[in-house]
């Protein structure tokens, strides 16, 4: 489920599932590809989106640009 590229200091990079909660979302994964995670988001039920990013698991702060509609 993680991305083995990881960033220093505990930050992976990769596709998130998440659901919006204001400035904390709710982040149910990091997958490697984004067909892992639209799965995830899939299952996972309403609500929930996919993202491109980077994610710190013990603080779970999540940092994202843009949509990456076309990654």
């Amino acid at each position: 489920m993680r991305n083995a590229s990881g960033d220093s200091r505990g930050w992976v990079r990769g596709w998130a599932v998440y659901k919006e909660r204001g400035w904390h979302p709710r982040i149910i994964g990091i997958y490697d590809t984004r067909e892992e995670a639209e799965a995830a988001a899939q299952k996972a039920g309403r609500g929930y989106e996919v993202r491109w990013g980077s994610y710190e698991e013990t603080q779970q702060d999540f940092i994202s640009g843009n949509n990456f509609e076309n990654i």
